[in-house]
């Protein structure tokens, strides 16, 4: 199989590159999708909350890697979703080069994401309030299930159809930060692969947006939450891998009530049900576009205070939650300024760490964006908690300039933390105090994104 590099960019504070080989073969496509356990042999930490720092301590169902290959004669991309909270870019990488290596496909058209589920093994432990690598045994062990997973896909490559359509789910999440349920992403996409001839499927890749926190901190059981229960539906019903992408989901959480583990069920098996009957409505052909590219933009980090700023704001922070408890505020608003007030604590501690070393300061953090084309769909990939107002405005960008359907797949390819728009940042939250980013990030990001899809779309015009 070959790949040609057509430019590699290093300008204006990005590189980039774009792969543009023929986009469709008369042969039509090939596909292969597999799936595997990520359930660690050994206790580990569990990511997602301030206040949880212990080992998990069982199991309540299981989490899994899934991965699908589409090929064609020219060009291979590899989608990959997990039951985890969050992939960084030097775990991505290490999995990527093991796949290139075996099988020469470029790392750019590998797209690997985590569904940022809060009951999932993380090899980060909370060290007072921050966090270390203490887990080296689980980042072993999860490479080596990504990466067989990944090429058990691929040796399973059969002739196939795919196509893609989008449903919607009203009432299901709302936005947390600005506490409304107008300003979400309903859009459920779906990318169903099917066996050529048999039409059986293959795979199903599914992206929704929501944080999947419905068990809560005190839970110590791994699960794979509510995008686990909707794969593991899906997949019963329809066959196939169901691979999960996670979206734009920042600023945006799933409504539940009662108890949390029949609740994952319940929220997994309404999108479960809203994937299957699109699913329906999909027509499936046999030639398909496929192209994909991916650029590293630098955005500034978010601006230091001085330790007098940070510990003025610890103390008001103090008196708030002081002041609440003596109102008798209700749990969910004191969980609020509780995780507002451990922000602060930490950054305290950056800002007396930077005082000492200023070598400590970020002043830029680089991030992956990148954009994978299956036919008339992109999945535009970032590495973090893209604000849903980003992700609108991206689709409907993309649908007004190249008439084709949009993805945002969130928590891809690395992990920035989040991604707030400005006015986010003036109302403020926790979202506001925890992100390590200035305020021009999420527009530079957007906007690389768009430059992306714009050079994919002038490369299959070419072609056509």
């Amino acid at each position: 199989m070959r790949y040609q590099t057509h430019v590699l960019l290093v300008l204006c504070g990005y590189f980039a590159a774009i792969t543009s080989p023929p986009l469709f073969a008369e042969s039509g496509i090939r596909a292969g999708a597999a799936k595997r356990s990520i359930v660690p042999p050994f206790a580990t930490h569990m990511g997602g909350f301030f206040d949880r720092d212990q080992l998990f301590e069982g199991v309540h169902d299981d989490l899994c890697v899934r991965a699908v290959v589409l090929e064609n004669d020219a060009t291979t991309i590899v989608i990959v979703g997990s039951d985890l909270m969050a992939l960084d870019a030097e775990f991505t990488n290490m999995v990527r080069q093991d796949i290139t290596a075996a099988t020469q496909i470029p790392a750019s058209h590998i797209l690997l994401c985590a569904a940022h589920n809060h009951s999932a093994p993380s090899y980060y432990q909370k060290q007072g309030e921050t966090e270390i690598n203490a887990e080296p045994s689980l980042r072993t062990f999860l490479r080596k299930q990504f990466t067989d997973t990944i090429l058990e896909a691929h040796a399973g490559r059969v002739p196939a159809r795919a196509g893609f359509a989008s449903g919607q789910i009203q009432g299901l999440t709302r936005n947390r930060q600005q506490r409304n349920n107008d300003v979400i992403d309903p859009q459920v996409g779906v990318l169903r692969i099917e066996e050529r001839d048999e039409r059986r499927t293959i795979a199903t890749v599914f992206n929704f947006t929501g944080h999947p926190v419905v068990l809560g901190s005190s839970n110590l059981l791994l699960s794979g939450e509510f995008p686990g229960a909707a794969s593991r539906a899906v997949e019963s019903l329809m066959g196939g891998v169901a691979v999960f992408t996670q979206g734009a989901c920042g600023d945006v959480t799933v409504n539940r009530s009662g108890d949390p583990f029949q609740e994952i069920e319940r929220i997994g098996r309404t999108l479960a049900g809203e994937v299957i009957k699109t699913s329906g409505f999909i027509t499936c052909v046999n030639d398909v576009l496929l192209n994909a590219a991916s650029r590293t933009v630098r955005l500034e980090g978010r601006p230091v205070m001085s330790v007098t700023e940070a510990e003025a704001a610890l103390s008001r922070s103090t008196m708030s939650i002081e002041e609440a408890k003596a109102s008798g505020l209700s749990p969910n608003a004191m969980q609020l300024l509780e995780d507002k007030h451990r922000v602060l604590v930490a950054a305290v501690r950056r800002a007396k760490a930077v005082a000492d070393d200023p070598s400590k300061k970020e002043d830029q953090l680089e991030a992956e964006v990148q954009v994978v084309e299956v036919g008339d769909v992109a999945f535009v990939a970032v590495p973090g908690e893209l604000f849903v107002e980003y992700a609108l405005e991206l689709r409907a960008r993309i649908r007004q300039e190249h008439q084709i359907s949009t993805c945002l797949v969130g928590y891809a390819n690395g992990y920035i933390g989040y991604i707030v728009t400005p006015r986010a940042m003036e109302t403020g939250g926790y979202e506001a105090s925890s992100t390590r980013l200035d305020v021009p990030a999420g527009r530079t990001l957007v906007e690389a994104a768009m430059r992306l899809t714009h050079e994919l779309s002038q490369i299959r015009e070419r072609a056509q």
